[in-house]
């Protein structure tokens, strides 16, 4: 997501200038809709995500890109925008985190990502697999946040997460965050200070909770 961040971040920081400290962050807002993915061995596998970016950053990212004769941005473009996005949300553990109690398990490499443009907004679309699957039994919840709260990202209104496979007698509980809480009266200067390794944002957090008989 450098690429597009970057973009993003001279304009950014202009707008924080003129702002309150309490309108500083967040810069760029994201809806998600996510699939969890289950094997036919009934264990989890891995994320779907569809990330659908605000329209004043999609129309900021695509300025001086090539575009078709349309006025929309050419299939080259939105491959090497994915790209971008994909290469860099590696800092970032894809800004998405799976866990049972306290443990935490990894995710692999992104595959299967595209980028695409309604005409409004873009839309980053991967799916994200679990390094090792896991057991569906028990109860696993997963994550979505930046640690540093550059980024917000906000569950879809409408069924944000769905179970693709899985066992009989799963269910889903989503956690959608506050997203005025703790954030309003720091500065700038503290969220320039936060980097991937920070665990600010995870207050933020956006969480899908399955649980499995």
């Amino acid at each position: 997501m450098a690429r597009l961040l970057a973009r993003f971040a001279a304009l950014a920081l202009a707008l924080a200038a003129l702002a309150s400290p309490a309108a500083a962050h967040p810069h760029v807002w994201v809806v998600i809709n996510s699939q969890l993915l289950y094997g036919p061995d009934g264990a989890l596998t891995g994320v779907r995500h569809d990330w659908t970016f605000d329209e004043g950053f999609s129309s900021f990212a695509l300025q001086g890109l090539e575009q078709t004769p349309d006025g929309k941005p050419t299939p080259k473009t939105l491959s090497e925008l994915a790209q971008v996005n994909i290469d860099s949300l590696k800092e970032f553990d894809y800004f998405t985190y799976a866990k049972r109690g306290k443990e935490q398990f990894p995710f692999a490499p992104p595959r299967d990502y595209s980028l695409t443009y309604d005409g409004t907004a873009l839309t980053l679309h991967f799916t994200l697999p679990l390094q090792k699957p896991l057991p569906a039994k028990g109860s696993t919840a997963v994550d979505v946040y930046d640690p540093t709260y550059f980024v917000a990202f906000q569950l879809a209104d409408n069924d944000p997460v769905k179970l693709a496979g899985s066992p009989a007698g799963c269910t889903v509980d989503v956690h959608r965050p506050d997203p005025a809480a703790g954030s309003t009266s720091l500065s700038e200067g503290f969220f320039n200070a936060l980097t991937s390794a920070s665990n600010f944002g995870s207050q933020f957090a956006n969480r899908a909770t399955v649980s499995c008989p």
